[in-house]
């Protein structure tokens, strides 16, 4: 082989090699923005010791955006043992894709309590520095396409009495829907939560509330759910911001098993508009949550 064969030869390899780490790399990039689109990597709340999600989105700095990340329904002090319906709320005006993460810590910056996901847009992991348990989106939960804002519902159910006062820390990414990590806005923001000082704080809920069917429906649907034992029950209707919208049921039940029907109208006897609602059962020991959708 002459010198000018063995150069071509070399200048092709090298190429191939070239085109092989390009390759590789849109691989990694791709594997990587997919992953993230269905949530982020454990240990992004900006709480003490961890990063937030501009490790990664670094286009811009951290709520420097016009949109807001908020928490509705958060106790201004929790009960202990009582479970809560968080609802997670990201706005942002130039955003069509959404993302979130948070958890809850003790003043040790332990996870405190238990977090549960309500539905398949919102996921529990545990791991990142610290071994803490988060929520967080799921694929499903990132609602491309989605302009204005989006929002996930979290059940918490506070620590045992002597935990002392927490702090939820939580960041939102208010993306552009490129499938990459450029343009987007990071928002993060923490809450502290007291621990409350009554005294009859109720245990934890044992009562099975079960999935409504059908689900979504229109115009009827049926809930069901089981008691442990006798006692006074509410089953009632809310709108995602937490306000009141029907009561299915309100006074002494039975223990085993029950069901209630609701026709989409509020206590006023007036139809609801189609969306997502909550409904909560409410005993002795505590609450239990699920959410369904009407379709007008």
């Amino acid at each position: 082989m002459n010198g000018t064969t063995k150069a071509s030869t070399s200048g092709m390899f090298a190429k191939r090699l070239r085109s092989a780490a390009v390759s590789g790399s849109l691989l990694l990039l791709a594997a990587t923005a997919g992953a993230f689109s269905a949530g982020p990597q454990d240990g992004r709340t900006n709480a003490p010791g961890e990063t937030n999600c501009t490790a990664c989105h670094a286009t811009f700095p951290l709520n420097s955006g016009t949109g807001s990340l908020a928490i509705t329904n958060l106790p201004a002090a929790y009960t202990p043992g009582q479970n809560y319906l968080l609802n997670v709320s990201l706005q942002d005006p130039a955003a069509q894709r959404w993302g979130f993460e948070l958890t809850l810590l003790d003043q040790a910056g332990v996870s405190a309590g238990t977090l549960a996901a309500v539905d398949v847009t919102v996921q529990i992991s545990t791991g990142g520095p610290f071994g803490r348990t988060y929520a967080k989106h799921t694929s499903s939960g990132n609602f491309l396409g989605q302009t204005g804002g989006a929002s996930w519902l979290v059940s918490w159910t506070a620590p045992a009495a002597g935990a002392g006062d927490l702090r939820l820390y939580i960041a939102g990414n208010a993306a552009n829907g490129s499938f990459d990590n450029t343009g987007d806005r990071i928002y993060a923001t923490n809450f502290p939560i007291p621990e409350s000082t009554a005294t009859d704080a109720p245990p934890l809920a044992t009562a099975d509330l079960r999935q409504n069917r059908p689900n979504p429906f229109n115009p009827r649907t049926e809930i069901a759910f089981d008691l442990a034992r006798d006692g006074r029950v509410a089953l009632t209707v809310h709108a995602l911001d937490g306000r009141r919208v029907a009561t299915l049921v309100d006074g002494l039940l039975g223990a085993g098993p029950h069901r209630a029907d609701w026709d989409g109208r509020d206590d006023a006897g007036q139809g609801v508009a189609s969306g997502t609602y909550v409904y909560r059962l409410t005993t002795a020991e505590g609450s239990v949550v699920r959410r369904m959708t009407l379709l007008r």
